[in-house]
């Protein structure tokens, strides 16, 4: 019995070829980058990811996205660069931001610090424990099924990135005893572990870098063939950017990406019940200031997601119907 399904499906991929799976032969593409410099407060992670940012692309224009209360402009005397103070850190947050740089054609985008969108204030854990709270949960593991899609999101967003983007992450903190060879005395030390953010983030980057107090980056990883796994880079800035800048621009030209339009689903399989809810208020408004009022409210969903694109659809639709009628 086995055996005959076997031959069967050996004669029907013989006579029915996959035609849309091919191979081809690797070659490299220009490409965008995408750096992470990890380290303690005061290791220098703003002024390098700025230092390389205005080195990386000569003349370019950078932006940098703050969650760190405007401390980047302490250093506005020494680059030239454009910032957007981010008060609210949900990855969905993280989101709009990169695709309003991205959008106003900034060649390099600077996130200081992605550490908020795991650990700060409307970040993934605080989104999650809400959940939990609200649905009455100890456990806060089904909390995570909708807020690991919107951490997903931003992912892919600052992969699929147009600009080169660097990001900053925060390390835990370790005090550590050293004893000291010339008076034989113990003292603490502090040092950087772990980055601030979901395990494995660091797979997703080109580079990654561990800064440590001394101001130096030590390379743990990378897929640039001029910076190796280990090299220590002093003071890293325009001698690194230009390093990256000769590697990335090798190559050939990547071919222009193909956005597929995205299919619209039924409310039911696509939307929760108070997005549905809102959509079917505003189909319901009487008059044009009813209709704003629920437009604005509760289940208003995040710029850039489907349920924004299917929201403005309804809104529009239903106020060229109150319009007509009122004229």
């Amino acid at each position: 019995m086995v055996a005959a399904r076997v031959r069967l499906v050996r004669r029907v991929r013989k006579e029915k070829p996959n035609m849309s799976l091919s191979f081809k032969r690797a070659t490299k593409e220009q490409a965008k980058l995408r750096l992470a410099l990890i380290g303690l407060a005061g290791s220098g992670k703003t002024y390098s990811a700025l230092s390389i940012a205005m080195h990386l692309v000569p003349g370019g224009r950078v932006a940098l996205i703050d969650t760190e209360r405007g401390s980047a402009s302490l250093y506005a005397d020494r680059f030239t660069f454009d910032t957007l103070d981010l008060e609210r850190h949900g990855p969905e947050d993280y989101v709009e931001a990169i695709g309003a740089a991205e959008d106003a054609g900034y060649d390099v985008i600077v996130i200081d610090s992605l550490s908020h969108a795991w650990a700060g204030k409307d970040g993934a854990l605080e989104q999650v424990d809400k959940i939990a709270k609200r649905e009455g949960k100890a456990n806060n593991f089904t909390a995570w099924r909708d807020v690991t899609p919107k951490h997903n999101r931003l992912v892919d967003t600052m992969l699929s990135c147009k600009s080169h983007l660097i990001a900053t992450l925060r390390s835990k903190m370790e005090y550590v005893l050293e004893k000291d060879e010339k008076t034989g005395k113990s003292a603490p030390r502090k040092v950087g572990l772990a980055p601030i953010q979901r395990d494995g983030l660091d797979y997703e980057f080109t580079i990654v870098g561990d800064m440590n107090l001394s101001h130096e980056l030590i390379v743990s990883k990378s897929r640039c063939s001029a910076i190796g796994v280990g090299d220590i880079i002093e003071k890293p800035g325009e001698k690194l950017a230009k390093q990256l800048r000769e590697w990335l621009s090798s190559g050939v030209a990547p071919a222009p990406r193909v956005v597929e339009p995205a299919k619209p689903e039924p409310v039911s399989a696509e939307l929760d019940k108070v997005f549905a809810d809102y959509l079917v208020a505003m189909e319901k408004a009487a008059t044009v200031a009813d209709l704003t009022s629920v437009a604005t409210g509760p289940g208003k969903p995040t710029k850039g997601t489907p349920q924004y694109d299917r929201a403005i659809a309804v809104y529009e639709a239903r106020k060229r119907s109150l319009e007509g009628v009122a004229a």
